[in-house]
């Protein structure tokens, strides 16, 4: 829905007041870092684009709180502080709160089977327990990754019909035993809320947290039409592409993505949440502790948080993605800092600006590691292939039934990455077992057995690790052989030039440089295309094909582009 133009004094005033910097510093170096943070969300979020509102502060007084681009590109409207995104699983926490409120109360028991408060639920003959469901150890699967969901998210259901959707499949584990990330296991939470409270779970939430914080500008999903000032949600890349987004129906964000919220107000929400006002300190501990599977094994997930450790800090944090948004909180306890970071363009990740602020904060290296030279006399023991088990946090099998596969080998005297669909990379060595990728935040551990031999592949995230890490087993499984590249004519490669629309917004445009051929999506950089046929060629950064489909008299007017599914484009130029 379009937003009434303002007056133009108002436009102005907007824009003054987007940039507020509070009294007190950082550190002794306060200027130099809020330079350094300025910069950094500048060049990520340009002036002409949907952005990002990001908030600092520290024993609950908000240092630093500005805005970067715009909450409404039709009408040109820059975004505030006052600004209203949908957080996404950053909602988790409400819930996981709403949760241990209950518990307080005696009114429920965090060991409880969530049978005895959803009797139909299909467990599998298992006990699943309220916990496993806040910790991710329920092995069950999240909805939003099996196949057929993309079909019903606007649908408006009953919540019946939405458990039906995935508690019929089978479980990824024994509960209790591993760790994947599962918004089924928060729509769940959410309708034990309900059943325990009496109460429907926004109207839980509501008067037991925001209110109680002092919350006066958060909403929940279906409530769009009486936010004062909201941002308007984008997907894409590049000012041409970018589209607004469709909006999930609110009953299947509920009680795991279904806040909407503003920046000052999760600020309240952090401040009110640790002075223990709301719950007893020993239950904040406990929610901020993470869980441990058997074995030992840390899962980095507590109760609605992620909890890791940098060096010797405590990093309490959690994200959300949902159409349109990204958001992304930390707090560290040690230092009384808390940062939120909301924006309403899911083409740029605000976790990757919290990453260098932390860091920046703490004095920490952002950089890269030194790298030091290869133990070349190991390379014949890290060579194989190991076989993926998780990704963003959950299960391979959570999204398919695909093998996948991180494939190493030594290529011109260098150690080479490749996963099964993905780009060639270079691992550089830091350490005994240990490599990176170049301005990459992966790092990677290969894990040796009693014998010395390399059994596994250990790939976690640098500073912050969601969930476990994944842990890639050794496999026997072949590397593709490398495709053989074949040359063709001058006047075949320019008689394929053109444009050509993936959807509405978003072509790839197709043209020659220096007698090679290039293809390059809207508002990405080019790629070169390499021909395996007279009409067939691929890339080599990433597992994908272009196919040029040619008329009786030689003239291309569509292609079909390949990358894990086929998709026709048809010439516009």
């Amino acid at each position: 829905m379009k937003i009434v133009k303002l007056f133009t004094l108002t436009f102005i005033f907007n824009i003054l007041i987007s940039f507020n910097i509070r009294s007190q510093g950082f550190n002794e170096n306060s200027e130099s870092t809020i330079q350094f943070i300025d910069s950094l969300a500048n060049a990520q979020y340009p002036a002409t684009e949907p952005g990002l509102t990001l908030l600092i502060s520290r024993n609950g007084i908000p240092l630093f709180v500005k805005s970067y681009g715009l909450s409404d590109i039709l009408e040109q409207y820059p975004l505030t502080e006052n600004n209203v995104f949908a957080i996404g699983s950053m909602s988790k926490q409400f819930t996981a709160v709403g949760i241990l409120l209950l518990a307080n109360e005696g009114k429920l028991n965090l060991s409880d089977n969530i049978k005895k408060y959803l009797p139909q639920y299909n467990t599998h003959g298992k006990d699943i327990t309220v916990k496993q469901c806040l910790t991710h150890s329920s092995g069950i699967l999240s909805f939003t990754e099996k196949e057929g969901f993309d079909s019903l998210f606007t649908l408006t259901l009953s919540k019946d019909k939405m458990i039906e959707f995935f508690e019929n499949d089978d479980l990824l584990f024994e509960p209790g035993s591993d760790f994947s990330y599962s918004n089924s296991g928060y729509l769940i939470l959410g309708m034990i809320i309900e059943k325990v409270s009496g109460m429907d779970y926004n109207q839980f939430i509501r008067k037991n947290i925001f209110e109680k914080a002092g919350m006066t500008n958060t909403y929940f999903y279906g409530e769009e039409n009486i936010i004062p000032v909201k941002a308007i949600g984008y997907d894409g890349r590049g000012i041409s592409t970018y589209k607004e987004t469709s909006q999930f129906f609110s009953g299947w964000t509920e009680g795991a993505g279904n806040i909407k919220s503003c920046v000052n107000d999760l600020l309240s929400w952090n401040n009110f949440l640790i002075s223990g006002k709301l719950i007893p300190e020993d239950l904040i501990q406990e929610a901020f502790k993470p869980n441990i599977l058997p074995g030992g094994l840390n899962s980095n997930y507590g109760y609605g948080w992620n909890v890791t450790m940098l060096e010797d800090k405590k990093i309490i944090r959690h994200g959300g993605a949902i159409n349109g948004f990204l958001s992304d909180a930390v707090y560290l306890p040690e230092d009384k800092i808390f940062i939120v970071a909301l924006s309403n363009n899911t083409g740029k990740s605000p976790d990757k600006l919290t990453d260098k602020i932390v860091l920046k904060i703490l004095n920490l290296n952002s950089a890269d590691p030194d790298r030091i030279a290869y133990d070349k006399n190991s390379f014949d023991l890290y060579e194989g292939s190991y076989e993926v088990q998780r990704d963003g946090g959950r299960l391979l099998k959570n999204y398919t039934n695909d093998k996948q596969c991180r494939f190493i080998f030594v290529e011109n005297d260098s150690l080479k990455l490749q996963r099964t669909g993905g780009g060639l990379f270079t691992l550089l060595q830091y350490d005994k077992d240990k490599f990176f990728i170049e301005s990459s935040d992966k790092r990677f551990e290969f894990v040796r057995d009693g014998d010395g031999k390399v059994s596994a592949l250990d790939v976690s995230s640098y500073p912050v690790t969601f969930g476990l890490t994944d842990l890639c087993i050794r496999s026997d499984a072949e590397r593709p052989k490398e495709r053989e590249i074949i040359t063709v004519s001058q006047e075949s490669l320019k008689n394929f030039e053109g444009e050509f629309e993936l959807q509405p917004g978003f072509n790839l445009k197709i043209f020659t440089e220096n007698g090679e051929l290039f293809v390059q999506a809207t508002g990405q950089e080019k790629l070169k295309l390499y021909a395996e046929s007279n009409n067939k060629f691929f890339l080599k950064e990433v597992d994908a094909q272009v196919e040029f489909i040619q008329d009786k008299d030689n003239s291309v007017n569509k292609l079909i582009f390949t990358q894990g599914q086929q998709m026709e484009c048809i010439r516009i130029k």
